[in-house]
């Protein structure tokens, strides 16, 4: 080895062992900072291998925890919807194991708790909560030592006003729902026709209908200067009678038999008054009457009710159940003149119900006629599940109107109204809303 050109031989003994000495101590140091890279390189793997496990994994859960959402959600939903109708423990779990989660199955647990045990709503008893857990295998954690993971999902859920409060029934009818003449149709919830035909919404005229929805399980067609808000949504889920749990009053014994008013009954400063029962044969009015029905359950075991000449009708609370009886059925008709303002119950089993047909009419019965002139209110439902309603009511901006009927006919003017305040449950129709 040379040094600056000269033999290291040139150099004295102790220069020599210097020399060596030095060499060596750099060799050592070069070799404990490789086996210091080498430790470091093997840490920062098994870091980077459990970052890698630790993402994977969890990406997995977060897929997992997804689908236990939905299961939750519908569990909830599920539980609310039976909650004054069923049980809603029972509902809630058969929602979330139709979504693939099973309670006591595979480490699954569904707890339904009303009111939610946590959250905002702890002592609301209208609110349900549905909590899924599942233990989940995990994958490359493993190799940390952890095998698995506690996943769960929570949904709180209850029971609102629908957003639909007109339901045109009739499963295939062509113009199940027909719209024609010079017509405005202002509604403040949606309507939804559930006929499959290719005209189950038929509208023809110089008509602008208006609502939040517009939908239709088959097709709708229109002729002339028809303005739709927003564009009918065709091919929707069919909707069941949304009124089907509204238990039907019963038909008592008979307080009046073919009750008939004509003439000038009543005035403007003395009503004439009419009092809640069952009206045998029905009810006919003509002329210029004044009336004022009070509050209650008027049965009308056939017959029916024909209101005709220029009438002003009042009633409050009321509710109108046309039935068969001493005589055969016939519908419900109020023509145009008359100035009608009806309110349903407020409270009760007929909470927001003002016409309810008997369910057990035949479809080929003669439809009813809802009518009143722009003055006319008519704050409740008018339901006629099996049987056409030709509506060409109105219904104050302040209140609200329900029409659930097997098929729909609207020639004149209505505005349908959906402020519900004036009822203690809110709309008869109800829809499930998520909350948390």
């Amino acid at each position: 080895m040379r040094w600056s050109g000269l033999m290291m031989s040139n150099f004295p003994a102790a220069h020599r062992n210097a020399v060596r000495r030095d060499t060596n101590n750099v060799m050592t140091v070069a070799a404990s900072a490789s086996g210091q890279v080498m430790v470091l390189i093997c840490v920062a793997l098994v870091a980077l291998v459990g970052m890698i496990a630790v993402v994977a994994d969890f990406s997995f859960m977060q897929d997992q925890r997804n689908m236990m959402q939905t299961a939750a959600d519908s569990a909830a939903m599920a539980g609310a919807e039976e909650l004054n109708y069923g049980d809603a423990v029972a509902a809630g779990r058969a929602d979330a194991a139709s979504n693939g989660y099973s309670n006591g199955q595979n480490g699954v647990t569904v707890a339904i708790n009303n009111p939610p045990s946590m959250g905002p709503n702890t002592s609301n008893t209208a609110y349900v909560e549905a909590i899924v857990t599942m233990p989940e295998p995990t994958y490359f954690l493993r190799v940390l030592g952890v095998s698995s993971m506690s996943v769960s999902a929570r949904s709180v859920a209850y029971e609102g006003n629908g957003p639909n409060c007109m339901y045109v029934l009739h499963p295939t009818a062509s113009s199940a729902t027909s719209i024609t003449g010079n017509v405005t149709l202002q509604s403040g919830c949606g309507l939804l026709v559930d006929s499959s035909a290719s005209n189950g919404l038929a509208v023809t005229g110089n008509v602008t209908i208006t609502a939040p929805t517009i939908g239709v399980v088959g097709n709708y067609t229109s002729s002339g200067n028809v303005s739709f808000t927003p564009t009918p949504k065709t091919g929707v889920i069919a909707a069941s009678d949304p009124l089907a749990y509204v238990v039907e009053p019963a038909t008592g014994s008979c307080a009046h038999t073919s009750l008939s008013l004509s003439g000038n009954t009543g005035s403007s400063g003395s009503y004439y008054q009419l009092y809640a029962g069952t009206y045998c044969g029905g009810i006919s009015v003509s002329g210029n009457s004044w009336l004022n029905f009070n509050a209650g359950t008027y049965v009308l075991a056939g017959g029916g009710m024909t209101i005709n000449g220029n009438a002003v009708m009042t009633g409050s609370g009321v509710t109108f159940y046309n039935t068969t009886g001493t005589a055969a059925y016939a519908p419900i008709t109020l023509n145009g003149n008359s100035t009608v303002n009806f309110s349903a119950p407020t409270s009760g089993a007929l909470a927001g119900i003002l016409f309810f047909q008997d369910r057990s009419i035949p479809s080929t019965a003669a439809g009813s006629t809802i009518t009143g002139n722009s003055s006319s209110t008519f704050n409740g439902a008018i339901y006629f599940a099996t049987t056409q309603v030709t509506f060409n009511g109105n219904s104050a901006v302040n209140g609200y109107s329900i029409v659930v009927a097997s098929k729909l006919v609207i020639n004149g003017n209505s505005t349908v109204g959906s402020n519900y305040s004036s009822l203690t449950d809110g709309s008869p129709i109800k829809g499930t809303i998520l909350a948390e």
